[in-house]
């Protein structure tokens, strides 16, 4: 079925042309596999962050203090990803019943890294600067076209069910999220 095809690829005017395509076709899928093959040599997140700050947080609307008026809901996630980064995933539902979500990575260095929102699309949103200042403790720099937007603090309770989000006059209570609810 596919002899004739072939043999009309390989006798046409560029049969090294269609060779070099098959050969990066084929070649494409090498780096990722050898990549997961390899021992790890960088630095992981959960070697720099407190275990109990990873994982789901829900917002504790009535326990929170908003300037602004209050979001029905509020999600956070930390995790980690390439190269030793934090990764940090939001979701709100706002007053009005509107979606927004966005995603930032950063080093807990203060390194900048990229936030991606749904209100921008593909499109860079923010640049995050995001430091340890101990491992109960984070501090969070917000910039957007080289304007400093939020400057927020986080803040883990000892016991690592409760995590304060703290900027401005705003303070979002947050508590460790099963997702069951």
């Amino acid at each position: 079925m596919y002899r004739k095809y072939f043999s009309t690829v390989f006798r046409s005017r560029w049969p090294g042309a269609a060779m070099g395509l098959l050969v990066v076709a084929m070649m494409s899928g090498a780096p990722a596999a050898r990549a997961a093959e390899e021992a790890w040599r960088g630095t992981d997140a959960r070697e720099q962050v407190s275990a109990a700050l990873l994982g789901p947080w829900k917002a504790d609307i009535a326990a929170s203090h908003y300037t602004d008026p209050p979001p029905r809901k509020a999600l956070r996630f930390f995790s980690y990803t390439e190269g030793g980064k934090v990764l940090v995933s939001f979701m709100t539902l706002n007053a009005k019943g509107q979606f927004s979500s966005g995603h930032w990575a950063a080093q807990v260095d203060g390194t900048p890294g990229i936030e991606y929102h749904s209100q921008g699309g593909a499109i860079p949103f923010n640049v995050v600067y995001f430091t340890k200042v101990d491992d109960d403790n984070y501090h969070l720099v917000v910039k957007r076209n080289g304007k400093v937007e939020i400057t927020a603090d986080y803040a883990l309770s000892r016991d690592g069910r409760t995590l304060s989000y703290r900027y401005g006059g705003t303070v979002v209570v947050y508590h460790r999220w099963d997702m069951m609810e």
